[in-house]
């Protein structure tokens, strides 16, 4: 039996999918930070929990960083590939000198330390990247000296140019951004985060 859906049906199934799929990323971000942190935990007894409510955020700039140095060096173990990272996190998130020694040192200590320097290279490409993308828009009351809390959306770029030109350009994207905005894992004004990813669209379908 065929079943005729009204377009208007089409486009609410639609942006039902593709918000699934946007709320499946924020998860698998959440779940990276919570693997890196249990893992660090584990090798060295450092405690990442003060981090957590900003998971999705460093795990939007950190998991990309850190699947480019996995490609790089392909001979690196998961548990180094964790204190790599943990040290990324440290040097970008968090201002606790001594928390961030202590994962040095150990990263010293695995002669990782030409992992580490190209992880800090490419962290520092991306970072002036996405900083010069967002201060780009132009967004009024945004503070760009905050612009890192708002790394959880480089994942995202692909998805919101497909909004914006690709297969979803028929979808609302308001819609889908209110539920990326309002998703309870970002620590963020809901209203600054859909401003900024609505420009983006805009920026796209320019």
């Amino acid at each position: 039996m065929k079943i005729i859906l009204k377009e208007s049906q089409y486009k609410k199934l639609i942006t039902e999918e593709v918000g699934k799929e946007f709320k499946k990323k924020l998860e698998n971000l959440k779940d990276f930070f919570d693997e890196v942190s249990s893992d660090i935990k584990n090798q060295i007894n450092l405690d990442l929990s003060f981090l957590s409510t900003w998971g999705v955020t460093i795990a939007g700039f950190a998991k990309p960083v850190s699947d480019f140095i996995e490609g790089k060096f392909t001979e690196i173990s998961k548990e180094n590939l964790t204190l790599l990272t943990v040290g990324l996190i440290l040097t970008y998130y968090q201002s606790n000198k001594s928390k961030l020694k202590d994962v040095l040192d150990e990263i010293k200590k695995r002669d990782l330390i030409k992992e580490f320097d190209s992880m800090l290279s490419v962290a520092h490409k991306l970072k002036g990247v996405f900083i010069s993308f967002i201060e780009s828009l132009a967004i009024p009351t945004l503070r760009y000296s905050n612009i890192l809390a708002y790394t959880f959306i480089i994942p995202f770029v692909g998805d919101l140019f497909d909004l914006a030109t690709g297969n979803f350009s028929s979808v609302n994207p308001e819609e889908i951004l209110k539920m990326i905005a309002g998703y309870g894992l970002i620590n963020l004004s809901g209203n600054i985060v859909k401003r900024i990813l609505m420009a983006i669209v805009k920026r796209f379908k320019s």
